[in-house]
């Protein structure tokens, strides 16, 4: 049978081994949720897990240290950390006799419990559970010395106040402000990727931007959302500034949906550099913040290391999220773009009716809205062939013989042109109406450029 927690806590247990939960399981137990992962310290170690568990399927994980993960679940023996400081890699790790001292070695009080599954009991040296009911983010021991061993910390720190959606222990604020720029000299992008990721799992993944924003730290990942903060003006559609706008955008999207959730919070970082002010009209306009956004956030992306196509979906949303939905024909037009990035045409759809509820002006979409917009995409989608050139109307035979040209890559692009067309008029596929485009247009720019090509 494959291992349980339950099982493998009892089996450490009746031979002879300090067993607990450890992390945060105890802190999802604490406040009534289901953990989505359990994992376990013991004062076994490695070998003896490896023995006690034969017949198991047993991974080894861990760095520097060796972590055993009986059938998947994460089991751990006591350890301490020794750093020199400034890296997350310049450490020693050792095996350690008590849950003491593994516990001494985390870095947030809410993360420092453990629990024992026989006795009920909770340990707790750091009086975690009573931050956890306070809802406060405060580091084991000295604050500023934790963050010196590892200046990741400083974002975890801002990730686990979304997480419980609380406030910073005062001391805590104050050394992560004062050595936020730790982050920027000493942390690895891809190790802030992670976290970035990680906190969109929070419903209010808000927390976690203006917690960066207050230790002045998003500046140095996201410069484009933090400029959000400073820039009041909103024009007349809006009455919340473009960071409330953004903020609550995101928050709406669920965590089921995490690039998207992302790609919500960001969608509007172009409007600072767009703005544009008209003397006559005495408003604002922030024309092509969506392209503007584009190009800010591929830069910034490409920097924290997300992957090329975390990249191309992020950044396609951001670009597109102005369209409309308006009609078959904008939602035809969308889905063309949409599936040259391999996007499902839904999840843009996502982020409009969290762009449009984050609006106070114009509210959510009613109900009605959005039943007859479900409507339209789903008629505007009908299943089509395979090969997107079978919606013409007429084939390359007959390209061929109004225009003249031999068969390769031209003609491709010419049916590119008229896919185009029937695209936002639906109406001009039949063999009539392209033969005809076809004819009136055989010396048009495209066709030209096709002929003389080499």
């Amino acid at each position: 049978m494959k291992a349980t927690p339950s099982y493998i806590i009892q089996r450490l247990c009746d031979f002879g081994y300090d067993t607990y939960v450890v992390g945060g399981a105890v802190r999802d137990l604490l406040v009534g949720k289901n953990p989505a992962d359990i994992d376990i310290a013991t004062s076994a170690n490695f070998r003896q897990i490896e023995q006690l568990f034969k017949g198991h399927k047993i991974a080894t994980g861990g760095t520097y240290f060796k972590v055993a993960f009986v059938d998947g679940i994460e089991v751990g023996t006591f350890r301490k950390d020794v750093y020199n400081g400034l890296s997350d890699k310049d450490v020693k790790v050792i095996e350690a006799k008590t849950i003491l001292e593994d516990l001494a070695r985390r870095d947030l009080t809410i993360n420092s419990m453990a629990f024992c599954q026989f006795t009920g009991d909770i340990i707790d040296p750091y009086k975690g559970r009573d931050d956890l009911k306070k809802r406060k983010i405060k580091f084991v021991g000295d604050a500023a010395l934790r963050i010196y061993e590892d200046p990741n910390r400083i974002v975890r720190a801002c990730r686990f106040l979304a997480v419980i959606d609380g406030i910073f222990d005062p001391e805590t604020k104050k050394a992560l402000k004062k050595m936020g720029h730790f982050v920027r000299d000493h942390v690895a992008p891809e190790r802030i990727r992670v976290e970035i990721l990680k906190a969109m799992k929070a419903h209010y993944a808000s927390v976690f931007f203006n917690a960066l924003h207050e230790i002045d730290v998003l500046q140095y990942i996201f410069p484009s959302l933090d400029c959000c903060y400073y820039f009041d003006i909103h024009g007349l559609h809006h009455r919340e500034s473009i960071i409330t706008h953004s903020l609550l955008s995101g928050d709406s999207i669920s965590t089921r949906y995490p690039l998207i959730k992302l790609a919500t919070y960001l969608h509007d970082v172009g409007k600072p550099p767009a703005c544009r002010f008209n003397p006559k009209t005495k408003n604002v306009k922030f024309t092509a913040h969506d392209v503007e956004g584009k190009y800010l956030l591929l830069d910034e992306l490409k920097n924290l290391t997300f992957s090329s196509k975390e990249i191309e979906y992020i950044t396609t949303l951001v670009r597109l999220h102005m369209n409309t939905f308006s009609s078959e024909k904008s939602i035809r037009k969308l889905a063309h773009k949409l599936n040259e990035h391999d996007i499902d045409l839904m999840d843009l759809y996502r982020l409009k009716l969290a762009d449009t509820k984050a609006n106070i002006i114009k509210g959510p979409y009613p109900y009605q809205t959005i039943r007859a917009d479900f409507e339209r995409i789903k008629k505007a989608l009908e299943p089509r062939s395979e090969n997107k050139f079978d919606e013409l109307a007429i084939d390359g035979k007959d390209i061929m013989e109004i225009t003249g040209l031999e068969p390769g890559p031209k003609i491709g692009k010419i049916k590119d042109l008229l896919l185009e067309m029937i695209l936002d008029n639906p109406e001009l596929n039949s063999e009539y109406h392209l033969k005809l485009t076809l004819w009136e247009n055989i010396k048009i720019h495209e066709i030209i450029i096709l002929k003389g090509e080499n």
